[in-house]
């Protein structure tokens, strides 16, 4: 079981109307007449239930308990609302959002769904249209997760497409564009999966994967364009914080799960289903200077933590780059992957704190981000996604070097 427990009098409701069909769960603070007046297009994105009875379909959102936590809509549509699971003690970027869709998924489970879908709080992916796109394939298909495609520009979403994707990739063997995801469907087999899925241990940055815990369970994985953009509150984070909470998540996540993707081999693309995003276009140019210096820095100041964190073949060539004119500065795809595979060591093996390692490692980001703008300048969005496929596959072929230093930590490699 997941380990949540839900207040009595919302266990009840959930006793008396179960099972349902659907569930889709909105993390985080809703407004409630928005919903209600969104929860309305709902109706017919699942198929008919059990005697063309309509599909029961719960729409649940987070909230303090309250005596009555579930209501009727019409044409038998059901509005609960669910515990607001406890905020983390410091600012996070994430760990709030995988805490509600962990109660999501919790409550679907309890609830019997066929399916769950969890909505990113500002509700822009709540219309009929593209959640049916995700339900549909999960309750008449079988698929055991529907991942979104965000409609990103070149510029955009750079941690993911340098770091969690492509080694999320060549660990646990499914193409998936965005890993960590505020919006996605799951269906009955995974629920418990994903919602029990952080139980494993008291981990100090406790985020949830759900395309990496479906993998591992050997489940069919698609993805859905959603034309949504979100904006996750980022004020009062700088770019310190936010690698120490997704790549430390990620990192933990390779601690945690070391037998599993250790036996995964070559990686099998996620199927790709209705329209795709068109390409974002990017703006105006990005000064990459500040970036290339900022790395040249971080070579000279940090040199004594690179050493104890890469070997010495890595940091001479980082000290050759170092050395390029900014205009020059290129990082190979190679060079990169194998960084991010010493970081993760390091990170499991606490020869330098936590902290210090991922702080390490921001530097070493933005000379892979001024490389990478770099190389795309003149390129389309499309191209530029070819190139992050690209890292993707480089990011396996570099996979056995992070086996091999993950078996054998001293060995020098």
């Amino acid at each position: 079981m997941s380990g949540i427990e839900f207040p009595a009098e919302l266990q009840k409701k959930i006793d008396e109307t179960s099972p349902v069909d659907v569930v889709i769960g909105v993390t985080g603070t809703a407004d409630l007449s928005a919903l209600r007046t969104k929860a309305k297009c709902l109706r017919g994105i699942a198929p008919d239930g059990e005697n063309g009875q309509p599909a029961k379909i719960v729409v649940a959102y987070a909230g303090a308990a309250v005596a009555d936590p579930v209501t009727a809509l019409e044409d038998g549509m059901l509005l609960a609302e669910y515990p607001t699971p406890p905020a983390a003690e410091v600012m996070n970027l994430w760990r709030d959002v995988s805490a509600a869709q962990r109660s999501v998924l919790a409550l679907a489970a309890a609830w019997q769904s066929r399916a769950c879908m969890v909505i990113y709080g500002d509700l822009a992916g709540l219309e009929a249209e593209p959640v049916r796109a995700f339900v549909e394939p999960v309750v008449k298909g079988g698929i055991d997760l529907v991942m979104p495609v965000y409609p990103v520009s070149k510029h955009d979403g750079l941690i993911n497409k340098s770091i969690l994707a492509p080694m999320s990739r060549a660990l646990y063997g499914k193409r998936v564009r965005w890993p960590l995801a505020a919006d996605y469907c799951a269906g009955a087999k995974m629920l418990e999966k994903l919602a029990s899925d952080g139980a494993r241990a008291q981990r100090e940055a406790d985020l949830l994967w759900p395309s990496n815990v479906v993998a591992m369970n050997g489940g069919q994985i698609n993805q859905a364009a959603l034309k949504v953009r979100h904006a996750p509150p980022a004020d009062g984070l700088d770019l310190n914080a936010v690698l120490q909470e997704l790549v430390g998540s990620l990192f933990e996540e390779a601690e945690a799960c070391a037998a599993q993707w250790q036996r995964a081999r070559a990686s099998q693309p996620a199927t790709r289903q209705g329209e795709p995003c068109p390409p974002v276009e990017s703006g105006e140019p990005v000064d990459t200077g500040p970036m290339v210096e900022s790395f040249v820095i971080g070579s000279r100041n940090l040199e004594e933590v690179w050493r104890l964190v890469m070997p010495p073949a890595t940091v001479l060539e980082l000290k050759r780059l170092a050395r390029l004119e900014p205009e020059q500065f290129r990082m190979p795809d190679a060079l990169w992957a194998r960084i991010i595979y010493d970081f993760a060591l390091a990170h499991r093996m606490r020869r330098v704190s936590r902290t210090h390692v991922l702080g390490a490692l921001t530097p070493l980001y933005l000379g892979w981000v001024a490389s990478y703008v770099q190389e795309v300048a003149g390129a389309t969005a499309l191209e530029a996604e070819r190139r992050v496929d690209q890292l993707g596959k480089v990011f396996e072929e570099q996979k056995p070097y992070f086996v091999s230093r993950w078996r054998w930590p001293e060995r020098a490699v």
